[in-house]
Order: C-alpha cells, then sequence, then structure tokens
C-alpha cells in the first residue's frame, strides 16, 4: 500500500511540476519568449530526481504537448507548420529526454550508494559484534583463570595461618565445590587394607552424604592403587561410558555419582588418600582447568596434612618433655625436703640465739635509714623549682608545703600547715572553691593520678593560673595523702590569650575585607588558608579548595593560567593580573599579589598572597580608552577641515576668488559649530554619567513636554514638509522637564534627519500600569537588527557617512539612554528596513520612585555585558 502510493506521489509531482512550470511560462511570456522551456526543464528535473525515470517521461511528454498547443504558431493547435518551430519542439524533446535520463540515472546511482553504505555499516556492525564476543569470552577465561588462582592462593594462606586440619580440609572442600559447582567433594583417607573413610565432606542438600559412612570399595587392590602413588589423575565424565569394571560402577552408583574427577593426595612417597569431586546429576566434561586446580589443591591439602602431623608430633614431644620435668622436679622435691628436714633440726636452735640479734641489728638500720631518706627528701623538696603540697584525703586539710609552694601562694613558712586546701582556689558566682576541691579529688581517687590546669588565688586576693599534677600514695601516719606538684603558668596562659587575640584579629580582618587572602604550602601542594572573600568573588567553596588544590588554577582562564603557573613554580613572588571563570561562565578579572615564605635555610615552604577583583577598575580603563580613541577621532576631524580651510585661505590663492573664499569660510564655520556641539554633548554625557547634573523631578503633562519638544525642532521639519501627527493625552509622569525635553528633542531631530521629505511622524502616549510609555515612529530607511542595541552607544551610528551628510555627533542616543536611566526608565528601538523605526521610552508616574532605585543596576548590568563581550 505504501509503495502504490509513493508511485503515484510521484507522477502527481510529474504532473504537479508540469503545470507549475506551463503557469510561469505563462506568466512571463512576454518577458522570456524566446527561452520557453527554462521552467520546464526544471520540471523534468523535479519530476525525475524524485520519482525516476518514467515520472521524467510524464513530465517531458506533457511539457512537449503543452509548448506545442500554447507556444508554437498556430497556437491552440498540436500540428506545426513552419520548419523551425519544429526544430525548435524537436530540439526541447531531446534536451528534456536527455535530462531525464542523465536525472534518473544520478538518482538511481544516489541509491544504489545509499545501499552499498547500509551494507557496508552492517556488515561492521557485526564485525564489531562477533570481536565484543571474542574479547567478552576472553574476559570470562582470564577471569575464571583468577578466580582459580585466587581459590588456590586463598587455601595456602589459610593453610599458613591454621594448624586446626579438620577446618582446613572443610573449608577447602566447600570452596572448591562452590567454585567448580558441582553436587560433591570430598576428601577420602586410606587405611591399610586400602579401605578407608571420607573425613570431610560439601554435598548438595539434593545428594546422598557419605561422610559418616566406612567405605570399603572390593573392586581397589593394590594395583588401583599403584597409579595414584605414580600421580594418576583420574576423570570421568560418564561413569557408564568410561570403561570401568562393572564393579566399580556399581559402587560408584550406590553413592549416587555419575560423573568424578579424583587427584591423589601423597604424603613423601605413600598415598595418604585422595580428593574427590562427583557430578551426580548428570554427565559432565571436566575441563583442563579444573583437573589442573585439583592438583594444585591436592598438593595443598598435602602440605597442610603434614604441618598437622609436624604439630602433632611437636605437641607429642612437648607433653612427654612436660612430663619428664614434673617427675624430675617431684624427685628434685623429695630430696629437698629430707635435706631440709634433717638440716631445721641443727640450725633451729641457733635460729632461735641469733634472732633476737639479728630483729635489734635491723631496727637500727631501718631507723638510720628511713633518717637518711627522709633528710634527703626534705633538701630535694625544699629545693625543687615546683611548688610541693602534701594533702590528706579524709579531710582535704593540708599537712606540708615546700619553701616554693608558699611562695607561690605568697604564704609565710609554715603558715599553710593545718588550712584547708580550699583557700587556695580560686571562686566564680557559678563554682565555689569546696566545688573545685571536690573535683580534683574524685578525679585524683578515681584514676590515682591527675594532670590539670586550674586558676588560683594568692593570699592577697591575686588570682594566677598553674599546671597541677596530683597522685595519691600512703602514709604511714595520715593515710591516704595527696601530693600536688604546682607550677606557675600565668605567663604562658597570658602569652596564649595574646595569640588567640592575635589570630582572632587577623581572622576578622581577612575574613571582612573584600580581597582574598590565602596561603598555601609549597611543599605538599595544599592551600593551608583562603578567606571567605574567596567564595564571593570566585563562587566557588573554600572547603572544595582545601581538599583540592587545583581548583585555584583550574579557574584561571586557560590563555592566563601557564603564566601565572610558571612565575609561581619560579620564584613564589608575583603582581599578576589575570582572568578567571565563574561556574556560571562569568569572567572577572583579578590582581594576586604574591610572597614568599621562607624557612631558615632561605628555603620556599610558603607562599602568600592577597587577590583583588579589579574588573570594575578594568571596566573604567576599557571605557576611558575607547573614549579617548573615539573622541580624539571626532576632535580631529573638524579640527583638520578647520585647518586645511584656513590654511588654503592663508596661501592667497582664493583672494581673487570670493565665491571660493566665501566657500572656505563656510566650512570652517560648519566644522567649527560641529566642533562645539561634539564637546557640548561630551559635557553634557559625561555630567550625566558621573551624577553631577541635577535632575530636579516634578509632576509633568506629557503633552507638554512634547508640544515644547515639537516647537523646537518645528523648523527643521518646515523645511522637508515633515508634519507631526500627536496622539492626544493627560498623562503625567514624574521627571525632569527639560531633560525629558532635550531627550524628546533628540529624538525627533534623528527622525527628521533620516525621514523622506513629505512623510509623517507619529508621537504617542500610553498610561501603563505603573509608568508611562511615550512612542515616537518614522518613516525612514529604517536600522539593522543588530545595530538596535548599538546606536545607543557613544559614536555609534548606523552608517559612518552619516556624520557628514546628515550632521550629528554621534551622541545623541547616548545622552537620551543616560538621562532616562537617571530617571529609572528604559529606551529602546524597534525597525523595519525601509519601513521605518519606532523609538520607545518609559517614565515613571507621579508617585512611583521604584522604578529609580534599579537605574544604577540596568546601568551596571549593561557595562558588564559589554566588557564580558569585548572579553
Amino acid at each position: 500500500m505504501i509503495r502504490n502510493y509513493q508511485r503515484l506521489l510521484a507522477y502527481g509531482v510529474a504532473i504537479g511540476s508540469a503545470a507549475i512550470a506551463l503557469l510561469l511560462s505563462l506568466w512571463l511570456e512576454p518577458f522570456i519568449s524566446r527561452t520557453f522551456g527554462a521552467f520546464f526543464y526544471i520540471a523534468i528535473i523535479v519530476s525525475s530526481w524524485y520519482g525516476g525515470f518514467r515520472p521524467g517521461i510524464v513530465t517531458v511528454i506533457l511539457s512537449t504537448l503543452a509548448i506545442d498547443y500554447l507556444f508554437i504558431l498556430p497556437r491552440y493547435q498540436f500540428l506545426i507548420y513552419q520548419p523551425q518551430e519544429l526544430l525548435r519542439l524537436s530540439i526541447f524533446l531531446l534536451v528534456a529526454l536527455s535530462i531525464n535520463l542523465i536525472t534518473s540515472n544520478l538518482q538511481h546511482s544516489r541509491q544504489k550508494i545509499k545501499q552499498l553504505s547500509q551494507k557496508l555499516a552492517q556488515e561492521n556492525a557485526e564485525q564489531l559484534r562477533m570481536a565484543l564476543d571474542e574479547r567478552k569470552q576472553a574476559q570470562e577465561t582470564l577471569q575464571h583463570q583468577f578466580e582459580q588462582q585466587r581459590l588456590v592462593m586463598e587455601i595456602s594462606q589459610r593453610i599458613r595461618r591454621s594448624l586446626n586440619l579438620q577446618d582446613i580440609l572443610q573449608t577447602t572442600v566447600d570452596e572448591v565445590r562452590q567454585f567448580l559447582q558441582c553436587d560433591r567433594v570430598t576428601i577420602f583417607q586410606f587405611y591399610p587394607g586400602w579401605g578407608g573413610t571420607t573425613i570431610v565432606e560439601s554435598v548438595a542438600p539434593e545428594w546422598m552424604p557419605i561422610l559418616p559412612l566406612q567405605i570399603h570399595d572390593p573392586c581397589i587392590g593394590e594395583e588401583n592403587v599403584e597409579p595414584f602413588k605414580q600421580g594418576l589423575v583420574t576423570a570421568k565424565a560418564d561413569i557408564y561410558t568410561a570403561g570401568i569394571s562393572p564393579c566399580h560402577v556399581e559402587f560408584l552408583e550406590s553413592l549416587q555419582v555419575r560423573a568424578n574427577l579424583v587427584v591423589p593426595v601423597s604424603l613423601g612417597s605413600e598415598l595418604w588418600g585422595l580428593l574427590a569431586a562427583h557430578q551426580c546429576a548428570a554427565p559432565r566434561e571436566w575441563q583442563s582447568s579444573e583437573i589442573a586446580l585439583l592438583q594444585q589443591l591436592g598438593a595443598q591439602v598435602s602440605i597442610a596434612i603434614q604441618q598437622a602431623a609436624l604439630f602433632e608430633q611437636v605437641q607429642t614431644e612437648l607433653t612427654e618433655r612436660k612430663q619428664a620435668e614434673i617427675a624430675l622436679q617431684q624427685l628434685n622435691a623429695e630430696l629437698e625436703q629430707r635435706v631440709q628436714e634433717r638440716t631445721a633440726q641443727l640450725t633451729e636452735t641457733n635460729d632461735r640465739l641469733v634472732k633476737t640479734v639479728n630483729e635489734q641489728q635491723q631496727t637500727q638500720l631501718t631507723l638510720l635509714e628511713q633518717a637518711h631518706k627522709l633528710e634527703l627528701q626534705a633538701v630535694i623538696t625544699r629545693n625543687m623549682a615546683e611548688g610541693i603540697c602534701l594533702i590528706r584525703a579524709d579531710n582535704s586539710v593540708i599537712v606540708y608545703a615546700n619553701p616554693k609552694f608558699e611562695e607561690m601562694f605568697g604564704y609565710d613558712s609554715g603558715e599553710l600547715n593545718g588550712q584547708h586546701v580550699s583557700i587556695f582556689n580560686y571562686v566564680t558566682e557559678s563554682v565555689t572553691a569546696e566545688d573545685v576541691s571536690r573535683a580534683i579529688l574524685s578525679a585524683v581517687l578515681e584514676n590515682g593520678e591527675d594532670t590539670y590546669e586550674v586558676q588560683n588565688v594568692k593570699k592577697d586576693g591575686t588570682p594566677f593560673w598553674s599546671s597541677a599534677t596530683t597522685s595519691v600514695f600512703r602514709h604511714p601516719d595520715y593515710g591516704n595523702v595527696l601530693v600536688a606538684v604546682h607550677q606557675d603558668i600565668t605567663e604562658r596562659k597570658r602569652i596564649e590569650d595574646a595569640l588567640r587575640d592575635s589570630e582572632e584579629k587577623f581572622r576578622q580582618l581577612a575574613e571582612n575585607i573584600q580581597a582574598v587572602f590565602w596561603m598555601t604550602d609549597n611543599q605538599i601542594q595544599q592551600v593551608l588558608y583562603v578567606s571567605h572573600a574567596y567564595q564571593t568573588i570566585w563562587q566557588r567553596s573554600c572547603e572544595d579548595l582545601y581538599h583540592n588544590y587545583s581548583n585555584w588554577l583550574d579557574a584561571i582562564h586557560p590563555e592566563d593560567r601557564q603564566r601565572v603557573e610558571i612565575e609561581q613554580i619560579r620564584t613564589g613572588q608575583y603582581d599578576k593580573k589575570y582572568r578567571i571563570i565563574r561556574p556560571d561562565g562569568s569572567i572577572r578579572w583579578i590582581r594576586d599579589r604574591a610572597f614568599p615564605i621562607k624557612n631558615e635555610l632561605g628555603e620556599l615552604v610558603r607562599i602568600a598572597g592577597i587577590a583583588e577583583d579589579i574588573t570594575e577598575l578594568e571596566q573604567i580603563n576599557l571605557i576611558k580608552s575607547e573614549f579617548i580613541g573615539i573622541v580624539s577621532h571626532e576632535l580631529r576631524t573638524p579640527l583638520t577641515a578647520i585647518r586645511a580651510a584656513l590654511g588654503l585661505l592663508q596661501t592667497g590663492i582664493y583672494d581673487r576668488k570670493p565665491d571660493k573664499f566665501k566657500r572656505m569660510i563656510e566650512i570652517a564655520a560648519i566644522d567649527s559649530d560641529r566642533l562645539v556641539r561634539l564637546v557640548n554633548d561630551i559635557l553634557d554625557l559625561e555630567r550625566l554619567e558621573s551624577d553631577r547634573a541635577v535632575l530636579e523631578k516634578t509632576t509633568c503633562n506629557a503633552a507638554d513636554l512634547i508640544q515644547q519638544a515639537v516647537a523646537v525642532v518645528q523648523a527643521i521639519a518646515n523645511q522637508q514638509n515633515i508634519t507631526f501627527n500627536i496622539h492626544p493625552t493627560n498623562a503625567q509622569v514624574w521627571a525632569a522637564p527639560d531633560a525629558i525635553v532635550q531627550t524628546l528633542t533628540n529624538l525627533l531631530g534623528n527622525a527628521i534627519k533620516f525621514s523622506p521629505a513629505d512623510s509623517t511622524i507619529t508621537l504617542s502616549v500610553q498610561q501603563q500600569t505603573d509608568r508611562v510609555l511615550f512612542q515616537i515612529a518614522d518613516r525612514g530607511r529604517g536600522i539593522p537588527a543588530d545595530k538596535l542595541e548599538a546606536i545607543f552607544g557613544r559614536f555609534q551610528q548606523v552608517d559612518a557617512s552619516d556624520s557628514r551628510t546628515k550632521g550629528g555627533t554621534g551622541l545623541g542616543l547616548a545622552i537620551c539612554r543616560s538621562i532616562i536611566d537617571r530617571h529609572g526608565g528604559q529606551i529602546w528601538a524597534e525597525s523595519t528596513l525601509s519601513v521605518g523605526s519606532t523609538f520607545f521610552f518609559t517614565l515613571p508616574l507621579p508617585g512611583n520612585y521604584a522604578g529609580e532605585q534599579g537605574a544604577g543596576e540596568a546601568v551596571e548590568a549593561r557595562e558588564n555585558k559589554k566588557m564580558t563581550n569585548d572579553k
């Protein structure tokens, strides 16, 4: 159905194109009477390209008939009497058939190329898919090998870490079954006679466990076991087709085995047992990688068994040695007891005789030693630089204070003895001296020792800070006694407080200045500090910069980044201007001044600096440069003309030519007037933009303002017979009347200059919700769309030649925009080329001054946009 529709559509295009060619030829016949076939050739190309050869033939036939009937004499007949007309028709038919043939062949070739491209793309896709499949298989094989080696390594490490053979073997069979995805894995240990038992097993829930069974295969003898001693590995894909004896098949059937993989476990030259993997549900082809894995694990199991046997042997030897030592100790004890019993009788009498003498001598020595110790301790305590105080734990009474302690607290010698310790503690409104004493006592008694800082008070009431270490010991006379060692740290506290105050002042200064203060560690490439202004200027998080040092350089404009990096790495000191790109895409100019911080060896360890946003300064410099360049050009042009005119007059060549002489004077006067207007406009614009011009605003009638402006330009309009169509209005505005009249005069002057003679300029006022809209429409040449915003700039005109042919300085619209901005309004233009232009501006209603607040913001937004485009 779709194919038939496409065919019908092709013939419809052929008929339609022939009809369109006929209509165009009839319409344009007066102009192209000798080339009537041009449009029919185009119709033939269109139908042949769209539908192919046959629809093209249809168009050829219809075109030939139409030409014969409507364009060849005699008209409205199909008969041809003149030979030249027949020749023209024949040539047309021949060319038409050639065009049809060539176009249809091109179309056919294009379709073939498209089909070949599709076929080539399909073949490439198939080859890519095959390559991806091969790569996926290779990845799966590598993953399988990796998992196999990982399993062997884990079991090897487990053997090294553990000496529990049962756990090692059980974990081995569990992981092997999981890796091979088989139904059962067992480790079988031989007994003499080649029977044995399964010592560990991992089996799927749906299959019979064989762990508790004593297994004896009647088919296994010495001749069957010998190959396993030589390292035989058996891999039976199916016990019924593996060629094994019926007796062994029956034995495996009793264990529900359909396919098995068996490797020997040897201890030296002796066969210890077998490591077997069983597939119970169906036959299974064992892969070479699986066989190699089981061989490796069999070797690891052998190592584990040898290691466990060696450990058991060592344990047995240690047990026997321990038992021998116990027996020897018992024998020594019996001998020593007999000796002691015999010697006790001999020494008992002597002991009683010397006991009294020894006790007396010991007492004297103890007393003498204690006296020396007390004397030494007293000397050390008196001469220590720290204050020491002994306090009873039961009632917090001071029993001793060394001279340094008494001096520290301002007491005389011995004055503190018997005083309560709370007299030292500094009292506040919320904490009493007793509270402080109890807290210290509780902490010391709980931990045995405590170190703390406490604020104390001297005898004269002077507070000071001390660092104390207090411990508890047992005194023979006072029981538990606290020994407190105090050190005066008042000066250190004062320095710390001063340092904190200094750091706080620095932090407040850094956080409150508009510039960014930063510091980096050059060795570890890390930002140590950046002030909060970074988030305002860069619009990025300080935390991200702390974590990623490169964020600072990443934000720098690519054209400036390398220059900053090289300067920073080389010296660590620079004063550079560069641009940054904010996350929103806006560009800001930064002045970054950095200076190095070096260590005692003169090595660069840190870099600190201040970065400030100088975008507004750059904008001012840019505007100033543009202004100076434009003004110098605009001033030089009229001055050059004046100088040339006066120079010619000075030579005297026009002394006898009064008409030429007068023309030179007129040229000088015209350019002088232009120069005066230019200077006046520049001064007006600068006063407006610098806020030096005071606009006295009041309630004004819009109609009065329009009438005043029209009266100013009426004489100029009359010269070209231009009329004004002023729509009546009673709207009122809040404005400076002289400034608005100047704005209207500038706009009307431009409309008159660019309007044709005998045309009309329309002025209308429309009151809106919160403002009044003024419209000035002319029927001039129009303004291109890309110039509608640019014309409000300084020295901007649609055509550079307008300043010479139409007059003007190129500042009129810039002055209008400044005046309207100062009123909080907007000004813009709409235009259609060769139709005319309409200028709009808005002013606030009386009592609605909110719009004035956005004036500065609108100006700043335009300047920022302009500077971004310039960059």
